[in-house]
């Protein structure tokens, strides 16, 4: 009993692998919390393409929805089931819109421990119409 139990060489080996998991462990995370960070400054950067084409005709319609889902496909966001949702077209040069996007990213790193988990995103874009448009 005193060869397995009772001796003290392979400590250092078994630390070592241990050490050696958890670390792995953090690298993956640290990798999937920069995935995410690039993941949102994508969807940054699609949400402003949109904001600044809603500027421009003063409100959101499905045209622009449809060029959003089309950034989304070439961006590689379509993995991450986004709602878009924005002020309704014709507002009034000056007015106020607003546009959210929110979604679920997944943590992929987790999948070999049997974890399936999703992080929330959400975004909030404001900014001020600007074309007048005569009425009647």
């Amino acid at each position: 009993m005193r060869g397995l139990w009772g001796s003290r060489s392979g400590e250092g080996l078994i630390s070592g692998f241990y050490v050696m998991f958890v670390l792995a462990i953090i690298l993956f995370l640290a990798v999937e919390i920069a995935a995410y960070s690039m993941s949102a400054w994508k969807l940054y950067g699609a949400c402003g393409e949109v904001m600044e084409m809603m500027k421009g005709e003063n409100g959101l319609d499905g045209h622009m929805e449809r060029k959003f889902r089309e950034m989304l496909v070439s961006l590689n966001l379509m993995d991450f089931d986004i709602r878009l949702e924005g002020t309704p077209k014709t507002v009034q040069r000056g007015e106020l819109m607003e546009l959210k996007a929110w979604g679920r990213y997944p943590v992929r790193s987790l999948r070999p421990f049997g974890k399936e988990l999703s992080v929330p995103f959400s975004l909030r874009l404001q900014g001020l119409a600007h074309t007048y448009i005569r009425r009647g």
